[in-house]
């Protein structure tokens, strides 16, 4: 098993065609002076060699803006899913849960007919039968019944907490298990649930056992007030334009899309999965967790999205298995690679089957969709 990290060199030593890594180069660069993009920040990897990590365009759409530099700050959306995924799964291996545990063990306040049967496996997989939109209407009838809610934690989040305890009634839409609907809800009780299990915030839990023994410096549930200056913000005409980049959202701690990082952070997480858990001297995941969480882990149940229908949802712990599904990274990829993506355009593919990582992190327009393109681009790379 190779443990390498992530380190600069040069295309042929990647088993990468150069020429072809200046054509990548030069669309990208094409689409932000295009405005197919305001901006984006890319990092190609093949065998632990950055062969690309480059910034192109603005940091923010105010006149005078500074240039997007390779540590700037993009809010990950729900990114940040594989990141909270990966906390449940070091309780796993600590012997502090069970993902077919149900999630009342936990949270004794999550109610309703039918919701027993729902456990962590289903949260992780989007399998629960819950939606977002039943949720949220629970929560606005409960909050014009005026329900008092209890007094926060020493632990909790306030953004977080009047949510939760206004949230666990929601009813079930169908049966957990029968079909794959994605939940951002989900993640955020998962976020509770190592809360509650750990007795510690998310974003300390995260930091101690994922991001400083990774070394990513830039990676941040809760920005500090210090580093807001190196943010991405969209116009607000652009979607999530009014809330990805404000102060809001970088002191929001949301499991299902509150961090932020860089396209170097993420890099790291990802090449930590194709090294199998491990990261130079860091083990965070052994490599059977891994191999679980990358895995399709919901053979045969279906799902609609966006108005495709798949007959396989094909699903992991935290990933989108590629599996034999099309959808919206590219048709270039192998039946192994998993990826996420988040709002506003940022995503994170690997491929196993080629050793190769990229995060793309562009801010989608509705002028041109480059991600899938991106993705053919960086596989015609390969020339080994």
């Amino acid at each position: 098993m190779n443990y390498s990290m992530l380190r600069e060199g040069t295309p042929e030593q990647a088993g990468m065609r150069p020429e072809r890594i200046n054509v990548l180069q030069n669309r990208v660069k094409e689409w932000v002076e295009e405005g197919a993009t305001p901006a984006a920040a890319m990092l190609v990897a093949r065998k632990g060699v950055i062969v690309t990590h480059n910034g192109y365009g603005p940091l923010t759409p105010d006149v005078g803006a500074p240039l997007l530099e390779k540590d700037s700050l993009f809010p990950l959306a729900s990114l940040t899913k594989p990141l909270t995924a990966t906390c449940i799964m070091i309780l796993v291996e600590d012997g502090k849960l069970d993902l077919f545990d149900p999630v009342n063990r936990f949270i004794p306040e999550f109610t309703g007919d039918g919701k027993a049967a729902i456990n962590l496996h289903h949260l992780l997989t989007h399998t629960s039968g819950l939606r977002q939109e039943d949720v949220y209407e629970f929560v606005k009838k409960q909050e014009q019944k005026g329900v008092l809610v209890p007094e926060l934690e020493p632990t909790s989040h306030p953004n977080e907490h009047t949510f939760f305890y206004l949230s666990y009634g929601a009813p079930l839409w169908k049966p957990p298990g029968t079909e794959m609907r994605y939940l951002g809800y989900g993640y955020k009780l998962l976020g509770e649930i190592v809360r509650r299990v750990s007795g510690q915030p998310l974003h300390q839990f995260a930091a101690e056992r994922i991001f400083a023994p990774l070394g990513m410096k830039d990676t941040f549930y809760i920005v500090p007030e210090a580093l807001f200056g190196r943010a991405v913000r969209r116009d607000e005409s652009l979607a999530g334009g009014r809330w990805l980049g404000s102060p809001e959202a970088l002191r929001d701690p949301s499991a299902s899309g509150g961090a932020y990082s860089t396209v170097m952070d993420m890099a790291i997480f990802g090449q930590m999965f194709l090294n199998g858990g491990r990261y130079g001297n860091a083990r965070i995941l052994s490599p059977i967790t891994v191999r679980e969480m990358v895995k399709n882990q919901i053979p045969g149940v279906p799902a609609t999205s966006n108005g495709s229908v798949f007959r396989e949802a094909s699903w992991g712990y935290g990933w989108n298995v590629r599996s034999m599904k099309q959808d919206d990274s590219g048709c270039l990829r192998s039946a192994h690679a998993y990826d996420h993506g988040g709002a506003g355009g940022v995503r994170l593919l690997i491929e196993p089957e080629y050793d190769l990582l990229w995060a793309y992190f562009p801010i989608v327009t509705d002028k041109l969709y480059t991600r899938n393109l991106f993705h053919n681009m960086v596989v015609s790379c390969i020339d080994d």
